[in-house]
């Protein structure tokens, strides 16, 4: 028995025709080399690294940062769109696609949203897979000012997935008690120049175990978190679907670079189709 710096103990029969250890993400599970040579035993480091850190990458972001580790989904017209100049985003793409972000859904710890998204959808963020149940995510609603209404279909439906609403300390006590009647559990969060601060919201949520969270928007939400770094992973649907017109809704709002050079770049990049949606999926180079 051979014990890691961070207490993970490592197994070794040392009877074994196999007198190896093969470790992978060697500043995770570091193993004492000496000891293990006493053993008898060869190590081997870096063994299939990046193909490890990939399997393993909402865990490894949660034990090292404490933090979960952030998907972000968005789903655009060929011309960049998300939604129409009304917030209309019924369906941009097909029902292969859609069926790929419920199983996002049924993999992940949480989803994510701004209130803004549910006053224009009014989506229920549960998971619906054509084969089995699947499992919800824990809802997450970012609603500074607490406007969410009464009768959102987040707050209504027969999910026992938890829901939480991220809200300012500046709301009001009897607003607050009107939604806890609804089951959920409000958590109240520093605010920044008048909006959640969502670093400090991904420090509670990893205080609250939850490990990986998928971002679906809206784009006030996408933007904040992009400039913020706070995305570890994209998925970027495209659809062969054209708005036409200069007054649609971006995948990001608020501002960006004002040269291509200060463009977040994404690297890994891989292709996937749909039918005829395209899935463009990434990892940001913060």
């Amino acid at each position: 028995m051979i014990e890691a710096e961070n207490k993970i103990t490592f197994i070794v029969d040392i009877k074994a025709r196999r007198r190896r250890i093969a470790e992978a993400v060697t500043e995770l599970y570091e193993v004492d080399v000496e000891k293990v040579h006493e053993k008898g035993l060869e190590v081997k480091t870096g063994i299939l690294e990046t193909a490890c850190r990939q399997l393993n990458e909402a865990f490894l972001k949660f034990v090292t940062t404490g933090r979960p580790f952030v998907e972000a989904k968005s789903a655009l017209t060929m011309d960049g769109w998300t939604a129409t100049a009304t917030g209309h985003s019924r369906w941009i793409t097909n029902e292969k696609s859609q069926q790929f972000v419920h199983r996002l859904r049924d993999r992940l710890d949480g989803v994510l949203v701004g209130v803004g998204t549910v006053l224009a959808d009014d989506p229920m963020l549960t998971t619906r897979l054509k084969k089995g149940v699947g499992r919800d995510p824990v809802r997450i609603i970012v609603d500074t000012d607490l406007r969410i209404p009464d009768e959102a279909k987040v707050l209504n439906s027969d999910s026992s997935a938890l829901t939480l609403i991220a809200v300012g300390a500046h709301v009001p006590p009897q607003r607050l008690r009107r939604v806890e009647k609804s089951g959920v559990l409000i958590l109240t969060c520093p605010t920044n120049e008048g909006r959640i601060d969502l670093a400090a919201l991904m420090d509670i949520l990893g205080g609250m175990d939850i490990v990986s969270v998928l971002v679906e928007g809206g784009s006030a939400i996408m933007g904040s978190m992009i400039r913020e770094r706070l995305v570890d992973k994209f998925y970027i649907f495209k659809a062969p679907k054209i708005l036409g017109g200069n007054d649609g809704i971006p995948m990001a709002s608020g501002p960006g670079p004002r040269e291509m050079n200060g463009c977040l770049r994404l690297r890994d990049v891989k292709l996937r189709r749909f039918g005829d949606d395209i899935l463009v999926r990434g990892y940001p180079e913060h």
